[in-house]
């Protein structure tokens, strides 16, 4: 089956063909949890930069043509990433205080240079990693999370 979309960068059509999916997988990543509208709202209510409010609605707008089903696939992804926010604070701080950690090393003259690249991947895992087994303590986030990834399966090639 034929996969179809727009690149940003080029603004090219691009396209790729990928192993055939049932209707019924379709119909599960075609299908949205929250209209347009709330998920701009949602996004209105984020305690971010407008800049990053911009990029959001920019990701939200992004779709893709798998056969003859239009998915709104940033729409989808955004979805799920607020999704897995709201059900895993502890893993989705670890991995901003990570990120933030190593910036913070990467900063710093010569020793940052040399360190930056290895030491931020690594703390950015490590808080996640800490993150993660607080929220996976329970096995049904531990379910919770392979559905949310599960949905995106049928896109691989």
């Amino acid at each position: 089956m034929k996969v179809s979309g727009i690149a940003d960068d080029t603004g090219e059509a691009v396209s790729q063909e990928i192993s055939d999916v049932s209707a019924k997988e379709l119909q599960s990543l075609a299908s949205l949890g929250l209209s347009s509208g709330e998920l701009k709202a949602k996004i209105d209510n984020l305690a971010v930069s407008a800049d990053a409010k911009v990029l959001l609605f920019q990701i939200a707008t992004k779709v893709i043509r798998v056969g003859e089903t239009v998915i709104k696939i940033g729409q989808k992804v955004l979805e799920t990433v607020l999704e897995v926010i709201k059900t895993y604070p502890n893993t989705s701080f670890g991995a901003v205080f990570g990120a933030i950690a190593g910036a913070l090393v990467s900063s710093i003259p010569v020793i940052g240079w040399v360190l930056g690249p290895v030491v931020t991947p690594l703390l950015v895992i490590f808080g996640m990693t800490v993150g993660a087994a607080v929220d996976i303590a329970d096995k049904a986030a531990e379910r919770s999370i392979r559905t949310s990834l599960a949905r995106f399966e049928l896109l691989k090639t």
